[in-house]
């Protein structure tokens, strides 16, 4: 008998950027930002509140968290103890894995599903790797920071584990059909930037007089490949978006401050106050006079 069984050959490169081990004290928040790289959060003890795409996700000790390229998110540490994790980003240039993982713009494993699978052996594993470095390395880093080198074995153990972690987390993610796979309309890193920064414009014109097709002009694309795109990423238009954000200040400025009706309306950029009220009663079903306490607190600035 003459048998050979061959593996597929496999040409793939890995990176991995700001892997780390972190400790933040209480009230710690890292600010809402992007970029192009997966990325994996493991809640090593404390609890963190993470911000994605405006939906908020509690994380708890031995929670793993899954955060697809482009997804603007913000971390915020809002329990009174330290909150301590593990940080990975990473890409790699297979098409199949990348596919896989862009079916979701996050997920949330607890720790009761990870510690049904390896993801826990592989943390141990990790965090040896980093105690060994830094017994056999002088401490030549900053107080606040310690920049670890590692050995040529402990560099290719820390690729296998992560890889290791990259393939538990794929598992966990639930099967996708082929139909349903071919129907998914991913975003773009480039639609992915371009929505952030038209977040950013609808956040001042939020605050301000003006006009969409104003905002898509600075950008020199039409209005409705200005929609399509935001709506895309966002999953709401962006009319409605610049909406919301006025009723949650005019919110706020009412019950804040003891300005006007006339005042909110002009800082947040109503043509009147009327039209203001009328907006205002279309958000809420109240007017903003009937929304307002009788009694206010001292005029604040927003």
């Amino acid at each position: 008998m003459d048998l050979e069984i061959i593996f597929p050959d496999i040409t793939s490169t890995l990176q991995i950027t700001g892997c780390h081990f972190g400790l933040k004290p209480a009230k710690w928040n890292y600010p809402k930002h992007h970029h192009h790289l997966y990325e994996l959060l493991y809640c090593q003890e404390g609890e963190a509140l993470q911000l994605i795409n405006g939906k908020r996700i509690q994380m708890h000790t031995g929670d793993w968290l899954f955060i697809k390229a482009g997804i603007r998110h913000e971390t915020d540490n809002i329990s009174e103890s330290h909150f301590s994790f593990f940080n990975i980003h990473f890409d790699m240039d297979n098409h199949e894995m990348r596919m896989r993982l862009s079916t979701l713009e996050y997920a949330l494993y607890p720790k009761l599903v990870a510690d049904s699978t390896r993801l826990p052996l592989y943390m141990q594993e990790i965090e040896q790797i980093m105690q060994t470095s830094m017994l056999n390395q002088p401490q030549i880093s900053s107080a606040t920071e310690r920049r670890l080198i590692l050995t040529y074995e402990n560099k290719l153990a820390l690729q296998s584990f992560i890889l290791l972690i990259i393939r538990e987390i794929i598992l966990l993610q639930k099967p996708v059909s082929e139909e349903a796979d071919s129907q998914v309309q991913g975003t773009t890193m480039h639609e992915a930037d371009t929505a952030h920064v038209i977040e950013e414009q609808l956040q001042r014109l939020s605050m301000s007089q003006g006009s969409i097709s104003q905002m898509a002009s600075e950008l020199n694309i039409s209005r409705s490949q200005y929609t399509k795109i935001f709506t895309k990423t966002y999953g709401i238009s962006p009319r409605q978006y610049v909406t919301e954000l006025k009723l949650k200040r005019a919110k706020h400025l009412l019950v804040s401050t003891s300005w006007t009706i006339e005042d909110i309306a002009a800082r947040l950029g109503f043509h009147s106050a009327s039209h203001f009220s009328r907006q205002f009663r279309q958000g809420t079903g109240v007017s903003p006079a009937q929304f307002r306490p009788k009694h206010t607190m001292k005029k604040v600035e927003f």
